[in-house]
């Protein structure tokens, strides 16, 4: 039977956060380093309302749903290809790899935001000039490297569900909610959530235009 799982705003924060990688990795180029930075803070303020969302959002959306104990991840990868998993939300490398990715995005939007005061003079950091924070766009670039690697497993992990769990229909549930299980769970969001959530949202698409449009401190 289906299973609504994730809400509305959980699939939202998904697809706006992997556009938005999309387009900073496609936008890496210093014809386009200001959409580049623009990108990033709006990448920035997703994660800042996922982060908000991992303590205070629905279950399965909640940090502590998530399985990326040491004991877990070994049991999942033990069992890696078996088809009896049965996971309501994500599993344990699923949750090992979203948390790599918000870390390491904060780690790569840090040194980015670091690397565009030294090397462009511009942003809230174009006061540094020191030799030292010159290194920063190496260790922006690994950040960067590490994310694709975690996307790559990630969208390995889909792969695998999909060819050996298809029944529950997890693909589909990031576009969709639901997925099929035998008991079946309906997630409901209660109105702070849905408040949050609204608001969010809005300051993410006023930012990302406000900075596109105008002259901001942050990019110029």
């Amino acid at each position: 039977m289906k299973s609504y799982i994730w809400t509305l705003p959980t699939r939202v924060f998904h697809w706006l956060f992997a556009s938005f990688m999309l387009i900073v990795f496609l936008t890496d180029d210093d014809k386009l380093l200001k959409y580049h930075a623009i990108v990033g803070y709006s990448i920035l303020i997703l994660i800042f309302f996922r982060l908000f969302w991992g303590y205070f959002g629905p279950k399965y959306s909640k940090f502590k749903d998530f399985n990326a104990n040491k004991k877990s991840i070994k049991e999942f990868m033990k069992n890696l290809f078996s088809k009896n998993q049965n996971y309501v939300g994500h599993n344990p490398l699923a949750s090992l790899v979203m948390l790599g990715m918000f870390i390491f995005s904060l780690l790569a939007i840090f040194t980015g935001i670091v690397t565009y005061g030294v090397e462009e003079h511009k942003g809230i950091l174009s006061f540094l000039n020191s030799s030292f924070f010159k290194s920063f766009d190496d260790i922006h670039e690994f950040f960067a490297n590490f994310i694709i690697f975690l996307v790559v497993l990630h969208l390995a992990g889909i792969f695998i569900d999909k060819v050996l769990h298809a029944k529950h229909e997890t693909l589909n549930s990031i576009f969709t909610g639901y997925k099929k299980f035998d008991t079946k769970e309906d997630i409901k969001l209660n109105i702070f959530q849905k408040i949050i959530a609204l608001v969010f949202f809005i300051a993410f698409t006023l930012f990302t235009l406000y900075n596109l449009f105008f002259n901001s401190i942050l990019i110029n």
